[in-house]
């Protein structure tokens, strides 16, 4: 491959290519080609991109002194948000957006050589005439202050050659350029005209085979691509194979997992080779990586508030921090019982203190103090410099990046993150200071808009867009995505550029012929490229039938062929055998000592489904709580829990009730109490929906006051009384809501339901939960009554059991109560002994939150 290599670079020649891959492809293929002819040592060739030859060119010019200052894109970008500003104003909302398109459009002018006279006369609509105007004060303050941009440097290159600063007698080579720009040109015809030589890589002629295939849709055509690629290399294994997918800028992501199901069925459970097995020629915007994200979050937090669920991010992630990551999750938790809410780093410090100043979790607060430092000084006006080295500062307190050892692709990533902040440093051409938020904001917008690749080796197969491929020899290639409806491509011509100027200039997708011509050119280069190549197009998109793109015609010659789609890997997995252990492998007993969670709970999970006693009573697994706006359900009950505790404090009896003069008073108070620990750490809206919520259950304990004066005469023994309940070795931690002794020396346990109110016994007189049950066995005194008390604004519900609460019974009440607890006894006895069987006859829903530990689902195939 690239037989005029060796010859270029032996004659003395300098490489210039259209693209960083193609330079890197030629130096490696340059240096293979050395290794066959036996040779252990040679000279480094001059291989080098388009971009990076131009700065070297004007490297060597003699009079250095005199060339004007170079902005760098963000400079150039800042300079034009100030300009927009300056002429939109108001009306300007989001500059960035607006920015990248002004700066694509210069990079087109300044590439066809348009003159700025030109383009104002030429402009015809108010946002023409606008660009127009802008451009030219761009161009003005660059004259002005002595800069120029990158979009500059070809006309900038080629003046010094032609005024002779730069020497020329060069020797060049110019491979991959589809389109050079007039500008381009405008330097090669200087070089020439100083004594240098230019010229173009001829395409390339091979005796070569094309092959149409059509496929069902995009995905199964991702998928045959990546098959054939398997076949092709298991046939060759140092075969050169390449993958293009025109459009691949806009999801290059999906489009490697497609490929890679072709290739490397079940590559998901391959490890790091198996997704190495696919080299993108297009990488990911910067702030898109995880790595770099949470240093972004960590910044972000210091010039703003953030979510929950993003400092959740931070508490989870290997990146962020140096506490232990299962204290970290702990802490996780406790903020998950919180409402979600936008956090400043003090309030969340107030709402989560650690207990243990020695804990993983009080090093991760640290954390946090060192952003509220950060913080309080952010509005400090500071050159962009001070800021980015604060901000590498921080970003060090915080522990960023994580205290595992990174891999070659994180490390890669932390070096691009420094370059950026040496980016940001250089903003101060511009902007000699700036506060905080505006440094993190612009550094946010750098790492949007930087589009980046670490190396992670060639891979088996490279997946290109059409322009990558640009220059490129291959063994084998595969060209998807040919339909009438994507190829040719849809024009882009410059929307803020009169169309008649592009017309004129000749400028990238001015006419609709144009658009044609080149599609068909670049067709053309890539059946060239490889010896043996396949064309392909989808035959439907969701619901619309696709045909195949008119430029397919000259190579449809010998028909077309159905692709080899070899569908989801996972698809082949369902309907196998279903995964078992290959020994029996019982839960063991419960052990002396052992600590089990969920108190009655447990118990009931037992009677229901053993399996979810063991996981979650044992193994302490359970429902991860998920973040809720406002007051949640759950936070509600456990506010209503809290204001009858400190209603029913004082244990006062039925008469004591009937005899408050402060009733009103009492329940605000015990409504405030209950309500006290979420205004400590409420933003304003929270304190909004606190104060209705006090509002409704002021209302909602009257109620309950005035339903409790009308039962029975009684006295409260117990609120919130912490029990243990022994049986078989297992220890249980139960903690009663209320205990109260009735008229007749009896007691009745109580139980406080909040939400859909609920019954304690089913039609057949039968308790439909063991919890009061349990209850009752823990305590030794005789028990003539269990009570589910339901809270809610629509009502206040009494449920019970027992001599007050049931007119008539064929059993006698401490019958009845023994047969429940011998049931308790039971389950606790299972407990004991391990028994940790499946309930298949347990609905989908209520087995979801465990399937993967009980493997349900797989478990009901087998039976």
């Amino acid at each position: 491959m690239y037989s005029w290599l060796h010859h270029a670079v032996a004659e003395g020649a300098e490489v210039v290519t259209a693209s960083r891959r193609l330079s890197r492809e030629l130096r490696s293929a340059f240096d293979a080609q050395q290794v066959a002819r036996g040779l252990q040592s040679w000279h480094t060739p001059r291989i080098v991109s388009w971009a990076a030859w131009l700065d070297t060119l004007i490297a060597r010019c003699e009079s250095k002194e005199t060339l004007p200052l170079r902005l760098d894109t963000h400079n150039s970008a800042l300079l034009w948000e100030q300009l927009l500003q300056a002429h939109v104003g108001e009306r300007l909302l989001e500059p960035r957006g607006l920015v990248r398109q002004v700066q694509q459009t210069w990079q087109r002018l300044q590439d066809w050589r348009v003159p700025m006279e030109e383009l104002e006369r030429f402009a015809r609509s108010e946002d023409e005439r606008l660009f127009a105007a802008i451009a030219g004060a761009y161009r003005q303050e660059l004259e002005e202050n002595g800069w120029i941009d990158s979009a500059m440097l070809p006309a900038l290159a080629a003046s010094l050659v032609r005024s002779g600063s730069i020497r020329g007698g060069m020797l060049l080579v110019w491979v991959g350029f589809d389109r050079p720009a007039p500008a381009v040109m405008e330097l090669r015809r200087a070089l020439e005209k100083a004594g240098g030589k230019t010229r173009d890589v001829a395409a390339r002629n091979l005796r070569r085979t094309s092959t149409v295939v059509a496929c069902s849709d995009p995905v199964a055509e991702l998928r045959s691509a990546g098959h054939w690629a398997r076949r092709q290399l298991q046939a060759q294994p140092a075969a050169r194979i390449a993958i293009v997918c025109p459009g691949l800028e806009q999801d290059a992501p999906r489009a490697t997992r497609l490929i890679r199901e072709g290739l490397a069925p079940g590559w998901q459970q391959g490890g790091r080779n198996h997704r190495a097995s696919v080299n993108v020629s297009y990488g990911r915007r910067l702030a898109d990586y995880p790595l770099v994200a949470v240093a972004l979050l960590w910044l972000e937090w210091a010039s703003r508030g953030l979510s929950s669920r993003d400092v959740s991010v931070l508490l989870r992630s290997p990146f962020a921090g140096r506490g232990h990551a299962g204290e970290q999750c702990r802490l996780e938790l406790l903020l998950r019982r919180l409402p979600d809410r936008v956090w400043r780093p003090a309030a969340l410090l107030a709402a989560l203190p650690a207990r243990d100043g020695s804990s993983g979790a009080a090093r991760w607060l640290q954390n946090v103090r060192a952003v509220a430092g950060f913080e309080a000084e952010s509005s400090a006006l500071e050159p962009p410099a001070a800021w980015a080295s604060r901000i590498d500062r921080l970003l060090q307190q915080v522990g960023w990046p994580g205290e595992r050892p990174l891999d070659s692709a994180e490390f890669q990533l932390v070096n691009r993150w420094r370059e950026l902040l040496n980016e940001l440093s250089r903003l101060d051409v511009l902007r000699p200071r700036m506060k905080a938020a505006e440094c993190v904001r612009r550094l946010s917008s750098f790492a949007g808009e930087t589009v980046y690749q670490p190396d992670e080796g060639p891979g088996a197969i490279q997946l290109l867009g059409t322009l990558e491929a640009a220059g490129l020899e291959f063994d084998q290639l595969w060209v998807s995505g040919l339909d009438a409806q994507n190829w040719p491509p849809p024009a882009n011509p410059l929307p803020l550029v009169s169309r008649e100027l592009q017309r004129k200039r000749g400028m990238p997708d001015a006419t609709p012929a144009d658009t044609l011509e080149f599609s068909r050119r670049v067709l053309k280069r890539l059946s060239g490229s490889a010896a043996n190549v396949i064309l392909s197009w989808p035959q439907s998109l969701q619901d619309l039938e696709l045909e195949p793109s008119p430029l397919l015609q000259p190579y449809l010659e010998e028909g077309v062929k159905p692709g080899e789609d070899c569908g989801w890997y996972a698809a082949q997995l369902a309907g196998g055998d279903a995964v078992g252990c290959g020994t029996a492998d019982p839960a063991p007993p419960v052990r002396a000592g052992e600590k089990l969670g969920g108190g009655a709970t447990t118990v009931q999970r037992q009677v229901d489904d053993p399996f979810s006693a063991f996981a979650c009573g044992r193994l302490g697994a359970g429902d991860f709580p998920a973040f809720e706006y406002g007051l949640s359900a759950s936070s509600r009950g456990t506010i209503i829990h809290r204001a009858l505790h400190h209603l029913l404090l004082e244990r006062p009896s039925s008469g004591d009730i009937a005899a408050w003069p402060d009733r009103d008073e009492r329940i605000g108070q015990a409504v405030d109490e209950a309500l006290a620990m979420h205004r400590r750490t409420a933003d304003g809206v929270l304190l909004r929906l606190l104060d209705i919520e006090r509002h409704r259950l002021q209302v909602l304990l009257q109620v309950f006051v005035e339903q409790e004066l009308l039962r029975q005469d009684f006295r409260i023994l117990a609120v919130e009384d912490s029990r243990v309940l022994v049986r078989h070795g297992v220890r249980l931690k139960l903690q009663i809501d209320r205990i109260d002794r009735a008229a007749n020396g009896s007691l009745l346990i109580v139980d406080y339901k909040t939400g859909v109110p609920k019954s304690l016994l089913n039609r057949k007189g039968e308790p439909k939960e063991l919890q009061l049950v349990v209850y009752a066995s823990a305590v030794e005194d005789a028990v003539g009554g269990l009570l589910l008390l339901n809270l809610d604004s629509r009502a206040v519900l009494y449920k019970g059991a027992g001599e007050e609460w049931e007119r008539a019974c064929p059993e006698p009440w401490t019958e009845r109560l023994e047969r429940w607890k011998k049931q308790v006894d039971n389950a606790i006895a299972g407990i004991a002994e391990g028994d940790a069987r499946l309930n298949l006859n347990r609905t989908t829903a209520e087995s979801r939150s465990l399937c993967l530990l009980s493997r349900i689902e797989e478990v009901r195939r087998e039976h």
